[in-house]
């Protein structure tokens, strides 16, 4: 058997032999699917058992200015040796196939061509990004995905990052059953990025049919997205551990400006681990502000905190941060913000009379705690950088 460590063993004498740099690398969906390519067009192998053809791989991919030596599968991920192409003979290429191929560890998979609901997948994956690359957000589907058939009606859609080392242990057969349990249906996983997965699911699946008012309906909605979304992350980061973020929209129509919801995840997401440091959970109709707040430019946020008063050594108190942040969340009110923070109410009165006297500020009055907030948040997106 073969251990990573003396993969990585073998990388590094190799990298000392030939004189050029050479990495282990972990292949995105998009790239294994060259390598699947190039697997597809060697000859056939026998098949197994069960029925799943199997190939030899080729000793080598040529990708750009690069080699992709393929070495093993693991959780459903190719890892390759990448070398510089330009920078190695055709005998040093020989050497290196010759010593890769003989690595093969007994918990190696093997490497399956790829069906065709996973290869339209993929290539879905291609057309959401390219259209969010190319700023053209409000495409529809194209009718030649036959997975626009099962995207019909209202569905809900999520994204959900990993950024940290356990990602890789996260495959996409091994989320789409934990999704399909906790969904208790069928749902729509599509990779995007390294780590990124857009998830769509019937409406009824998530929140059901309510014939409430629209605007009771539509509250009502945003409740049982927060609280399914919240169950949802605990779920998974309990499952892989690592950190994870997550982020949902409301209902919508995925045929007609699908990419433009991405981007929206996606924005929220960011500007939740902007200004949300300590949630995992992000959800656009609670960002509002924070987003008006990052679209105003360097030079002018710079420029109100000069004139509203710099409040950094203040904000930079984490005792002092945390109240603030709560106070606001609990929509201003002292007992609550009291109970929440586990002291009593003359303790919480006396930080707010203590922030008082040092900015001149009472956030207990309506116009001052709306100077703060804001000035909370130009410092979260400013100064913390």
């Amino acid at each position: 058997m073969t251990s990573m460590v003396e993969m990585e063993t073998l990388r590094i004498k190799l990298e000392q032999i030939v004189g050029a740099p050479l990495r282990i690398k972990q292949l995105t969906k998009q790239q294994s699917e060259i390598v699947l390519a190039e697997h597809e067009s060697s000859k056939r192998g026998k098949s197994d058992y069960s029925g799943t053809s199997k190939r030899n791989l080729k000793a080598s991919v040529i990708v750009d200015d690069s080699i992709w030596y393929p070495m093993y599968q693991k959780n459903g991920h190719i890892y390759v040796l990448e070398a510089p192409m330009r920078e190695l003979s055709a005998e040093v290429t020989q050497l290196i196939e010759l010593l890769v191929s003989q690595i093969n560890p007994q918990n190696k998979e093997p490497l399956q061509v790829q069906g065709e609901e996973e290869r339209e997948i993929l290539r879905f994956s291609a057309w959401i990004v390219e259209q969010l690359d190319q700023e053209r957000g409000d495409s529809d589907i194209p009718d030649e995905f036959d997975l626009k058939r099962r995207l019909n009606g209202e569905m809900i859609p999520f994204l959900l990052t990993c950024e940290s080392a356990h990602a890789a242990e996260v495959s996409r057969v091994q989320l789409k059953k934990l999704l399909k349990s906790y969904f208790d249906g069928e749902v729509v996983l599509v990779p995007l990025k390294s780590h990124e997965w857009l998830v769509l699911a019937k409406k009824e699946l998530v929140i059901g049919t309510g014939d409430e008012k629209e605007e009771e309906h539509s509250e009502a909605e945003n409740d049982m997205l927060s609280a399914f979304s919240m169950g949802l992350y605990e779920l998974i980061a309990n499952e892989w551990g690592g950190t994870f973020h997550l982020s949902v929209a409301p209902s919508f129509s995925p045929v007609k400006s699908l990419p433009s919801t991405v981007g929206l995840l996606r924005k929220t997401i960011f500007l939740g681990k902007t200004f949300q440091v300590a949630k995992h959970v992000h959800f656009p109709w609670e960002l509002l502000l924070e987003q008006l707040i990052y679209s105003i430019p360097v030079d002018q946020r710079r420029l109100f905190l000069e004139q509203a008063g710099d409040y950094g050594t203040l904000f930079s108190d984490n005792e002092t941060f945390s109240t603030l942040e709560t106070f606001f969340q609990l929509d201003c009110n002292v007992s609550e913000t009291a109970k929440r923070l586990y002291i009593h109410r003359n303790t919480l009165l006396y930080r707010l009379d203590k922030i008082k006297q040092e900015t001149g500020l009472d956030v207990r009055s309506f116009g001052d705690a709306v100077l703060v907030k804001l000035t909370m948040l130009l410092y979260k997106v400013t100064k913390r950088k």
